[in-house]
């Protein structure tokens, strides 16, 4: 057994009886897991177990520098790097792709999502669903009748979304949607609107998540002289679509559903006292986020009839700019009530929904919705606090249910708006990376690098764990040939002929988004047994078997040796921002 185990088995133990005086009730005392040379070790697990829930799962990951010795992967820098905007809610957080920056509370117990790196710690006792069983389970609907009872008891804060999907005789149907996305219940407008957007890098389907996202704002912008106007509608939709992407007031909007023009200074119809600030949502506008189960059999895209959270999230106030490089810093007070609670920065409404044993939606408790706010509203690699709309597929096309390019192939792999060969001596990169991009510019100056062929490369894979080896010839066309850290000389950044998931018109194929069917299924039944032990704060991403390092994966467990990344050593470094074209 390694050191590094028998310190973690020996400050876990110290732990527990230096807090012996402490209200804890032990649930597992001690499970027995037999390692390759056959020495078992023990784990403490406690009900208080993760004193940090708002510290995500992803930032446990192993960069190469435990399991290699030095890092082979970074990451990191989509979410933690140089700011998108100049906005309190967005972060200068460069630094945390550089080091383990792990409170002592969380290196004393190591990586507390144990759903994902010892599932069977917190999960054995629960069966594993068949294929049947699981298929009857995310084909029934719990959506409707949260829906439904909106606004009574625990449902009190429950978004007023109707459901997008119906399941009939072996089919799935797209129902409330119209061709233009606009989300309609009984033939009536709700204000709600569905968006296409080009999926942040690693948080594929593939890799357990799938989600529609729709918007909202304010009625008034959706009326003129007090009556609705389905035109000013989309013209304030337009304008916003281009004012998230940091288009200012008399500057060109370009590739809109209603063509292009100069950005006005304020909204139109009634909503013409409103100001127009880029980068920023207005206040009043409101977000809806289901996530669902992954279903084969909805071809359309892959989504379940089934929910498995519904998130929401209300924009409060304009957020000021930032002063002398201050951060916006989470107070010590969290507000929550019934699912509903505020993000870090404060400047939105956040609400959060999850599945109880029976699969009915419940608020999710104050931990568990700690989970969803480090991510918005504290790191560099939002806008405004989002991940989505800044990404929306522009114009007409990305007005329409996210298919995952499933029935319409419209998302591509843009290019950065900085990192191309004409700017690479202005961007601030590692020594490899500048190296390999630099080398390939010689003989391409006219080359833009795209999104995810950069994140492939440096990551090494297309999940931040390394974890999805299905994926890695959907990436390349030899799976061996994708970093330029393992395989310098030919890789999918110097030799894009191996890029394995683009058509020829330049769309991303949707099978580099989609799993196969067994590894859907699988991911399913990991979770359904989350489900039924209403286990989600141990964690709640999970793929089809664990991924801890001592289970063959690259998820840290024992945090106590952990300091720097290696990233900086190992010059595998961007310091970008992560907006597109």
């Amino acid at each position: 057994m390694s050191n590094l185990m028998v310190n973690y088995m020996k400050l876990n133990f110290n732990f527990f009886m230096r807090n012996k005086k402490m209200k804890v009730k032990i649930i597992t005392l001690f499970l027995a897991i037999t390692i390759s040379c056959g020495i078992k070790e023990s784990y403490i697990v406690r009900e208080d177990y993760n004193p940090e829930p708002n510290i995500p799962l992803e930032c446990y990951t192993d960069t190469g520098i435990l399991t290699l010795g030095r890092a082979v992967a970074n990451p990191c820098y989509v979410c933690h790097t140089k700011a998108n905007t100049p906005y309190m809610n967005e972060a200068e957080d460069f630094n945390l792709t550089l080091i383990y920056d792990f409170p002592e509370s969380i290196k004393t117990i190591g990586n507390p999502w144990l759903n994902a790196i010892k599932p069977e710690l917190i999960i054995g006792n629960i069966p594993i669903p068949t294929d049947e069983e699981i298929k009857s389970w995310i084909r029934t609907d719990n959506w409707t009748p949260a829906f439904l009872n909106k606004g009574k008891g625990d449902l009190e804060y429950f978004p007023d979304v109707p459901p997008l999907y119906s399941y009939e005789n072996g089919m799935y149907k797209l129902v409330n949607v119209d061709s233009e996305g606009f989300v309609k219940w009984k033939g009536k407008y709700t204000g709600w609107r569905v968006f296409k957007w080009k999926p942040f890098p690693g948080f594929f389907p593939t890799n357990g998540r799938i989600d529609s996202t729709l918007i909202r704002l304010p009625e008034k912008f959706m009326k003129k002289d007090g009556i609705f106007n389905i035109d000013v509608y989309k013209k304030n939709l337009s304008i916003l679509e281009c004012a998230i992407r940091g288009v200012k007031p008399g500057e060109p909007c370009t590739i809109t559903e209603i063509g292009n023009f100069i950005l006005p200074s304020n909204y139109e119809g009634d909503a013409s006292d409103v100001k127009v600030v880029p980068f920023q949502y207005p206040p009043g506008t409101e977000f809806a986020h289901p996530i669902y189960y992954l279903d084969p059999a909805n071809t359309y895209s892959f989504k379940s009839l089934r929910l498995r959270e519904m998130r929401y999230m209300k924009k409060l106030s304009y957020t000021p700019l930032r002063k002398n490089g201050e951060e916006e810093i989470e107070g010590e007070e969290f507000f929550w009530e019934k699912g509903r609670f505020l993000n870090t920065s404060g400047f939105w409404e956040m609400r959060a929904f999850i599945e109880d044993k029976n699969g009915n939606l419940r608020p999710q408790t104050p931990e568990e919705s700690k989970f969803c706010i480090a991510c918005h509203g504290g790191i560099g690699g939002t806008v405004d606090g989002t991940f989505t709309f800044w990404r929306k597929v522009p114009g007409s096309a990305g007005w329409k249910e996210q298919d995952y390019n499933l029935s319409e192939a419209s998302i591509k792999d843009w290019g950065y708006e900085d990192l191309s060969c004409a700017n690479i001596s202005n961007v601030n990169l590692g020594d490899k990376i500048k190296s390999v991009l630099e080398t390939y510019c010689n003989l391409n100056p006219d080359a833009r690098f795209g999104e995810y062929q950069l994140y492939f490369s440096i990551t090494n894979g297309g999940d931040h764990f390394r974890s999805n080896r299905e994926i890695l010839s959907r990436i390349s066309k030899d799976p061996n040939k994708i970093s330029f850290v393992l395989s310098p000389n030919q890789n999918i950044l110097n030799n894009p002929s191996l890029i394995n998931y683009l058509n020829k018109d330049g769309t991303i194929k949707p099978d580099l988004f989609i799993p196969s069917t067994e590894r859907a299924l699988g991911i399913n039944k990991q979770y359904n047994r989350i489900v039924k032990a209403q286990a989600f704060k141990y964690g709640r991403d999970v793929f089809e078997k664990a991924f801890g390092i001592s289970s063959g994966g690259n998820s840290l467990e024992f945090l106590q040796e952990v300091n720097s990344t290696g990233i900086s050593e190992s010059s595998i470094w961007i310091y970008n921002r992560t907006l597109l074209e």
